[in-house]
């Protein structure tokens, strides 16, 4: 039973950033969605209906700046660009909406009356995120290209050499210098 276990982790060890893009990608993808959809239902609707109820201040300002952050966000995750702060950002408005407004103001339960409405996606959205802030973007991602990112590879430590190797290359150039032979 482990020698399959290790058989299967070993062979999908290497599929790390082929997953972190698929994770971001799909965040990425729902994360525009869901800021469409404020667009697409009316951008004075949502001010009137979610935002005015809460007691925000600028309510205007907030009615098109959370709609453009999330479509905003949503690309740069499929991008893998800026990726950690971007993440770290969507952290934040999901523990706010999930907490603060689903939870305390609508009291809507984490699953929502029926079943729906209820702060699960926004848990989800904050755990993902929180996913990718500590996995980092993954090396198929911008900020991996543009070197914002460092990759395992590039943070891995030269090979040390063996003791006995090293003393022998060293016994070696030190004759080399004196002008012996090394036999």
């Amino acid at each position: 039973m482990f020698r399959l276990y290790r058989s299967i982790t070993s062979r999908t060890a290497g599929l790390h950033s082929a997953a972190l893009l698929v994770l971001r990608a799909v965040t990425g993808w729902l994360l525009i969605l869901h800021g469409l959809y404020k667009v697409d239902s009316g951008l004075t609707g949502f001010e009137l209906g979610v935002l005015m109820p809460l007691g925000l201040p600028a309510t205007g300002l907030l009615s098109w700046l959370i709609p453009t952050f999330e479509i905003a966000a949503g690309a740069l995750l499929i991008a893998g660009l800026l990726t950690r702060v971007v993440v770290l950002l969507v952290c934040g408005e999901m523990l706010m909406t999930g907490f603060w407004i689903k939870l305390g103001v609508w009291q809507t339960g984490v699953l929502g009356p029926n079943g729906a409405g209820g702060a699960e996606v926004d848990f989800l959205f904050f755990a993902v995120c929180l996913l990718i802030f500590a996995a980092g973007p993954g090396a198929l991602a911008t900020d991996s290209l543009l070197r914002l990112e460092r990759t395992p590879r590039d943070q891995a430590p030269a090979p040390a050499q063996a003791p006995a190797q090293a003393q022998g290359r060293d016994r070696d150039r030190d004759r080399k210098l004196a002008g012996t032979s090394a036999g």
